[in-house]
């Protein structure tokens, strides 16, 4: 099978992607430098407006995607009945979430800003049904002309709110404002309303092919809460301005970790994956393999830039307010790292119809994620927060890479060898030169044998020929 797709495909997504990101990052300086309580008010609620969308999702996307790249069963028929499903859960999701902001003893206004986020990225669930057609049939252009207006549009006008010294909850409705604009889009894409005529026999074969979904589900629940809970207990030992420090830090891992995560690997990589395993196991080594370098190799120098300029890129982006946030900016770094590797042998393992054991995986996670915040956080918020996480998704990385690796053989010994030698090369010259030179020459001598194995490593153009072990 030809792989010279991927980079064009790649191109409509990271369009898109880089087009919402960097709108939202001026959308969240500017809230940044305007007010660290109000930045964490909106940080909170979209913690919250993140766990409604994995609600509302009801695990049904990568369920979706595997569906429709197989081209199996009746796409807009499957589309519509999903939609309804997704439309019900949410607005019970929301519903609970109004009882939960209560219970939390949050201000009346809070509990409004949560609730009109959560609404949007609710709705963006229901959004995603559509996309998920799109990047199966290999039409992420389509994707592209629907997200970046409605991110333009919807964020523009949050910008505009910020700028003019809006309230709170004035501002939280650009989130809303950008779903319904991209939901509005798809339809039009789509020619019809898939939500017309969905009967009660629709509904009940979704149900039935929902049984194979509901491990999504799961996976997808957990993935979600121990990535977020961590801000909601922030919120309540650490107040505001803590929970604004933590969502500056996590910005930039984060908006690099879905770069990579969601517009590569999920959005081009997967699909390709879950046909490959049924047609060509070879070509699904050497895919994986190829991946799994290029993203290490991709991964560790920008976590050295980031741990060792922390201190500098924060308080010049962001402002003096949040030098506190530095330690925890660099305590997360390694999940830059854990997001591209997890996250593709993660896939790999839905591809090889490994759910159950992915989902133990998930569940373990879990675990460890709540006795972290509730042993780390109350003795230092801003630090146990970002540990808590890190702590997580490294333990989850450890379960699904040892078992890719394991299953699929991406890397050989030697490759892992020399990846471990540029490592540890880079931290020892870091470290040595620093001591004697400015920090300047020795981060650059520290970076220079990651940037040699990214040389190495680099993906070969177009993607079509796959190089051989020891590359």
């Amino acid at each position: 099978m030809k792989l010279k797709s991927i980079p064009r495909r790649l191109g409509y997504i990271l369009g898109a992607q880089w087009t919402r990101d960097l709108s939202w990052t001026a959308f969240t300086i500017l809230l940044a430098r305007r007010s660290p309580d109000i930045l964490g008010q909106i940080v909170l609620a979209l913690t919250f407006g993140y766990l409604v969308k994995t609600v509302a999702d009801v695990g049904l996307n990568d369920f979706l995607l595997s569906t429709f790249a197989r081209r199996e069963g009746r796409p807009r028929a499957l589309l519509g009945e999903v939609s309804w499903l997704k439309l019900a859960v949410l607005a019970a999701a929301l519903g609970v979430t109004w009882l939960v902001t209560g219970w939390q003893d949050y201000s009346p206004e809070l509990r409004l800003v949560v609730l009109a986020i959560a609404a949007g990225l609710g709705l963006d669930a229901v959004a995603d049904s559509f996309f998920n057609l799109c990047q199966a049939r290999g039409r992420q252009d389509v994707e592209m002309r629907i997200r970046v207006p409605s991110a333009l549009v919807g964020i523009g006008y949050g910008i505009v709110c910020v700028l003019a010294g809006a309230p709170p909850l004035a501002i939280a409705l650009f989130k809303p404002l950008e779903a319904m604009l991209a939901i509005g889009l798809s339809l039009l894409a789509l020619g019809r309303n898939p939500l017309a005529g969905v009967g009660l026999a629709g509904m009940f074969h979704l149900a039935r092919q929902m049984r194979h979904g509901l491990i999504f589900t799961g996976m997808a629940a957990c993935a979600m809460f121990y990535n977020k809970i961590n801000v909601i207990f922030l919120k309540n030992y650490g107040g505001d301005a803590d929970v604004g420090g933590y969502g500056v830090a996590w910005e930039t891992v984060e908006g690099l970790s879905v770069l990579v995560s969601s517009a590569l690997l999920g959005k081009v990589i997967f699909p390709l994956l879950a046909r490959l395993w049924q047609e060509s196991r070879t070509a699904f080594r050497r895919l994986a393999g190829q991946t799994a370098r290029s993203l290490w190799a991709a991964s560790l120098p920008v976590i050295f830039l980031i741990c060792v300029e922390s201190d500098r890129i924060l308080p010049f982006i962001y402002g003096p307010d949040y030098i506190r946030a530095v330690t925890a900016q660099q305590l997360l770094t390694p999940c830059l790292a854990t997001a591209f590797l997890h996250n593709l042998a993660a896939y790999a393992m839905i591809g090889m119809r490994r759910h159950k054991l992915l989902f133990g995986f998930y569940l373990s996670g879990l675990a460890v994620n709540i006795v972290c915040c509730c042993t780390l956080i109350p003795a230092s918020p801003l630090v146990g927060a970002a540990l808590s996480l890190t702590i997580t998704k490294v333990w989850v990385a450890i379960l699904t890479v040892s078992y890719f690796q394991w299953a699929a053989r991406p890397m050989s010994l030697g490759q892992w060898a020399l990846m471990g030698a540029c490592a540890a090369a880079s931290v020892g010259l870091w470290w040595s030169l620093g001591r004697v030179f400015p920090r300047e020459v020795a981060e650059l001598a520290g970076l220079a044998p990651l940037l040699a194995l990214f040389w190495r490593w680099r993906p070969p153009p177009p993607f079509e020929k796959a190089r051989e072990a020891g590359h």
